[in-house]
This record gives structure tokens, sequence and C-alpha cells, in this order.
């Protein structure tokens, strides 16, 4: 029976139930009402009488059922506010962000939150996050698209990894490469390469004018001075963009060679760490669209190495912290309260007794707020999207002169000073990398070359 329906048979009832007088006539329509509804007689009474359900006789409103509602509008609008800048994370990785951006969301609105606010966003609990901010989420589903078939280039000099590195500190690298060419892979354009280290989530993506040798070894190289730490050791896919004389020389050629591997073929899994950053870290900032014109590398460099600053510094992740096989059953067990890679990195630098590295590097991430550089970020990738269309729309003219038409929204940009920081290699305020971040995992460099 429908609701109308029974809205409907219900008032047929309560007038028959009116004009009936004598108990032995109420109950045998009391009977066939509760025979028809269902309903437990006491309230059936009250249903008939009209003292429940629509139309009471008291005109009053049926009250609303369930838990009374306990965090108020203010706090929802600024967990709203905390987790759309924060590109939309779940409740228990946006739980331990909220006492870094509470403070930031205060200066963005240039005064200060009543205790009594701050105190109710403080305690919300990460399950009820998720209920509160539901209504407002919204499904999205992209489109695949498959990136060029992988190049076979030197695999007798670089081995197969086949087992997960046992990470002990920073430096581990797993890296790969993302075409930004909306779905045609004709043509020269943008593809950007993305390094995650094992031990801490921390991610550093760059650009490069397509991916041959010198490109991609140019960005590689931009990567490792921007990074925390060095590089015991690298893992790659089998595509040529890796697995060629140039890069090799540039990791082994040192006076600390860089231990490459790379993964078994067709096997993305191997990779797994550094394919899940290519969907929060590439494809969540720059889409899927075609970026096609050389003038948007130095743009796009800029725009990546404050989105990788903001990523590192403010956003929590979830580390596995075991991985084991029991039966046909694959356990995993990770952290209980997710952190950032900033944070795994200065309780590791605190726990090795390098004080000065963890306080440098803390001194560093206080530099920045996260709503100034998501502003600055929004601010940036509308410029970069702004500059491609008058770039396209140049091309289709016939215009020759790209560099010309690119210049004076380039200029532009510069008037205004970014928030995305210097190159953190040439400060002396930043770190000090020690002996203890060069020391090489002895377990897992044997358990790479067994493989």
């Amino acid at each position: 029976m429908s609701q109308l329906a029974r809205k409907e048979y219900l008032e047929t009832m309560r007038c028959r139930y009116r004009r009936y007088s004598g108990k032995a006539a109420k109950s045998r329509l009391l009977d066939e009402f509760c025979e028809v509804t269902q309903h437990e007689r006491k309230y059936a009474i009250k249903l008939l009488k009209a003292q429940r359900g629509p139309d009471r006789c008291d005109g009053s409103k049926p009250k609303k059922r369930g838990r009374k509602k306990i965090y108020s509008d203010e706090a929802v609008a600024v967990l709203f506010a905390i987790w759309k800048v924060a590109e939309q994370p779940c409740g228990k990785r946006l739980r331990p962000m909220l006492k870094d951006w509470v403070a930031s969301y205060e200066r963005k609105l240039g005064r200060d939150l009543s205790p009594e606010l701050i105190a109710e966003v403080m305690t919300i609990s990460p399950a009820q996050i998720d209920r509160v901010l539901a209504p407002k989420k919204v499904g999205v589903s992209l489109r695949k698209r498959r990136t060029p078939k992988a190049n076979a280039a030197m695999k007798k000099l670089i081995p197969i990894r086949a087992e997960c590195w046992d990470a002990k500190h920073p430096g581990w690298l797993e890296a790969d490469t993302v075409a930004h060419c909306g779905g045609d892979m004709g043509g020269s354009f943008i593809w950007s390469l993305t390094a995650t280290d094992i031990f801490s989530g921390w991610t550093e993506v760059r650009p490069s004018w397509n991916r041959g040798q010198h490109n991609v070894c140019e960005a590689f190289k931009k990567i490792e001075a921007d990074l925390p730490f060095t590089i015991p050791a690298v893992d790659t896919d089998n595509g040529g963009e890796f697995l060629n004389y140039h890069l090799h020389r540039y990791f082994t050629d040192r006076k600390s060679p860089v231990e490459l591997s790379r993964s078994r073929p067709y096997h993305k899994n191997d990779q797994a760490h550094v394919e899940q950053k290519n969907s929060t870290h590439v494809r969540q900032l720059l889409d899927h669209d075609r970026l096609g014109h050389e003038q948007l590398r130095k743009p796009i460099f800029d725009l990546m190495e404050a989105w990788c600053v903001w990523r590192n510094c403010f956003t929590t992740s979830f580390k596995q912290l075991e991985n084991r096989r029991e039966g046909s059953k694959t356990i995993r067990r990770h952290e209980k309260v997710p952190q950032t890679p900033c944070d795994r990195l200065i309780a590791y630098y605190l726990e090795v007794g390098d004080e000065r590295s963890a306080k440098a590097l803390e001194a560093w991430r206080s530099v920045h707020g996260p709503f100034e550089l998501k502003a600055w970020i929004e601010r940036k990738l509308r410029q970069i999207r702004k500059l491609d269309s008058v770039l396209n729309e140049a091309e289709i003219a016939g215009e020759t002169d790209l560099e010309g038409v690119a210049a004076p929204i380039l200029r532009r940009s510069l008037r205004s000073a970014p928030i995305a920081p210097q190159n953190r290699k040439h400060d002396s305020t930043f770190y000090t990398k020690t002996n203890t971040v060069n020391q090489p995992n002895q377990d897992a460099t044997k358990s790479s070359k067994a493989a």
C-alpha cells in the first residue's frame, strides 16, 4: 500500500470511527484497521483519534524522528570550507588535518572564530565528518585512457624488483610518467614525471616536454634538488623514458650510485605507490585535457611545485604498515591516525636524533598556509587554462609567433608574488642531509639484487 493510499484509507476510517458509538462496533472497526495496516493496537487507536499521524486534532506537526542534531550549521560550514579546499578527503584523513587548517581558515576570514565553535569543530569524529558532509558530496566518474606501451631498452642492465622494499628510512622512490595527451598520442605534448617516497609518502611532480631521455632526466634533477632526503634507490616501469643510457649514467656515475630497478612487464601493481599518486597528484590537478604547447611548461612547473608543497605538508594519507598472506586472503594493516608526509619525515628525523633537520623542516612548513597556498594554486591554474585557450585559438588562426601570444599573459602573472616556495636546496635554513639518511637499507638492497 502506497503512502497516498494509506493516508486516504486513514481518513476514511477516522470518519467511520467518529460516527460509531458503542464499544463493540469500534472494536470491530479497530480489528479491521489493524489487520489492513499491520499497526499495533494502541498506536492504531491514537491514529484513529487523530492524536498521531497527519492532520492531528491539536494542529501540531509530527516530530522529526531520529537523533537530534549535535553539530551546528556554523561548524558544518567551517568543515565544508576546509574539506573543499583540501580536495575533499575522507573523514579519517580530514580529522588530523584540522589542527593546522583551522588557524589558516581564521587568517583567510580575517577574524577569529569563537572558542566554542573551534572546540565543536575539533571534537567531531571522522565518521561524523563523513555524515555531515555527505549531502554536499557529488560522485564524479573519469574516463580512463591508455598511455603508450612501454619500451624494452636496457633490460639487461636494470634488474627486475619482484619484491616490495622494506623501507626503513626515506629515499626509496617509485617513479612513473603521465601523458597529458587528451586521448591523442600524436604530436608533442607535456608529460608529468611523478616520484613518490615509499617510507614517508613524500611525492614530487614535475613537467617534461615530451618524454625524451634528456627532458625526463632534467625533470629528475629538479625533483632530486627539492627532496628533503637523499635517494638510495629508484624503481621505474619498463618505459623507454627510464630504460636508457642517459638516465642510467645520471644515477650511476656519481660518488654514491643510486640503485636502479624496474617492475615486471604488465604488472602495474608492482608500482602501487606511485600509480596511486598519478591520480591524486596529477589527474586531480590537470585532469585529462591535452597540454600541447611548450609555453605552458614553465607555469605548470611553478604550479606543480606549489601543489606538491601543499600536498606534502597539509594533506594526510594512510600508510600501509603490514601486508601479509594468510591462505587465500591478503591481510593489510594501516596506521590508525593518518599523517602528512612532512610529519612522517619530522618524526623520523627526531627518531634518529637529527633535531636540526626536524626543526628546520618544521620551520619551513610553518612559512606556508594551506588556504593561502591553495588560493595561489587556483589562480595559477586559471592562468594556465586561459593561456592554453589563447594558444589554441592562435594556433587555429594560423599564428606562428606563439611566444609573443603567451608573453602578455605570463608577464601579468609575474606582477603578483607567488606563494610557491623557492628552491629548497638553496635555502640554508631548510635542512641538512645527515649521514643517517644516506645509509642504504641493506635488507632491501639484498632482496632487490636477489630478485
